[in-house]
């Protein structure tokens, strides 16, 4: 009988804790929503000659070419100077996803979810993630 109280006891104690973290999760969840929905990174090549803005979901919102440009007619390199550029603007995004995330997550989350995507996607992956701690339980 004692060990059936002691597992009740602990079912409580990490239904509590589960709450506490849904309770926080939530009180901020509005503002972070709006804030990943607004993120944006602007990413410069290191020869200045081609500026990218991606959104929260890495996707090219703008392409800026120097005119620059069309003293080195190398139409491949400048093709892979876009792309590297967005490229980091894109792993900036995801940061920036990460950073403002994080404190909405339980400890068993942090590093396991996939921060990639737009906002609502992410919204769906944090929830799931909430949905099978609960399972495990």
């Amino acid at each position: 009988m004692a060990a059936d109280r002691e597992m009740v006891e602990a079912l409580r104690s990490r239904a509590e804790t589960l709450r506490s973290q849904v309770e926080r999760a939530t009180a901020g969840f509005d503002s972070v929503m709006a804030q990943l929905r607004s993120v944006e990174v602007t990413a410069v090549s290191a020869d200045r000659l081609v500026t990218v803005v991606v959104g929260a979901d890495g996707k090219l919102r703008s392409l800026r070419l120097d005119p620059g440009i069309y003293h080195q007619p190398d139409s491949a390199e400048l093709a892979a100077t876009i792309e590297e550029t967005i490229r980091v603007a894109a792993d900036a995004a995801q940061q920036r996803m990460v950073e403002l995330c994080e404190p909405l997550l339980p400890p068993e989350l942090v590093g396991q979810k996939d921060f990639t995507g737009s906002p609502e996607q992410l919204l769906e992956s944090i929830t799931g993630g909430f949905a099978d701690i609960l399972r495990k339980g």
